[in-house]
């Protein structure tokens, strides 16, 4: 015997279901997940030129232009990294020996008549990003994000975790950054 269901039926059904399985995601990402847009934001600066999150703990690391006395750029060391503990009240630390080993950055001069550099991640030296000076005389940090040349904004790292909760080896990289040719938000995750 086969039961018939009207289509107001069968669309009600669904969509009860539908929205129980929204509500599931929303409640399982909220509760379990690391979701990277919950995170704190540091303050944007003229000198903050991206920052980088982790799947470990809210406390973000930022890389910063690093000038001299008189505002110019430190040709021999142009970006200041450091964190900003959002666990921890929001406090400005050093990274340690083996943190800056992890997450600090290599610069090379690229160019030294308009001051522009090559950087890398110390521990990921897969994509360049470049540091370049823009028209309004400030600078930014470029790197091809999707297969376009983007402003770096903030990178989110998922780590894999040993027993006692501390990361032992990252999975990805997911990178953000905004498009040079349309201003458009751009995106691509990279595997580690």
């Amino acid at each position: 015997m086969f039961l018939r269901l009207s289509s107001a039926a069968i669309k009600s059904i669904f969509l009860s279901r539908y929205f129980a399985f929204l509500s599931i995601l929303l409640v399982s990402n909220l509760c379990f997940g690391n979701n990277h847009e919950s995170y704190p934001v540091p303050q944007k600066t003229n000198k903050l030129l991206f920052y980088l999150q982790r799947s470990h703990n809210k406390n973000t690391i930022v890389y910063e232009l690093n000038t001299l006395a008189d505002g110019t750029i430190d040709v021999k060391n142009p970006i200041k990294v450091s964190w900003i503990r959002f666990e921890e009240g929001g406090k400005r630390a050093e990274l340690s020996f083996i943190q800056r080993r992890a997450f600090g950055v290599k610069c090379r001069l690229a160019d030294k008549s308009d001051n522009s550099f090559i950087v890398q991640f110390n521990n990921f030296n897969k994509r360049d990003i470049r540091l370049v000076k823009t028209a309004t005389g400030t600078y930014c940090a470029l790197m091809k994000i999707d297969n376009e040349t983007a402003e770096l904004e903030d990178v989110y790292i998922k780590a894999e975790n040993n027993a006692i909760g501390l990361p032992i080896s990252f999975k990805y990289m997911d990178v953000y950054g905004i498009s040079q040719k349309d201003r458009k938000p751009v995106y691509e995750r990279i595997t580690l």
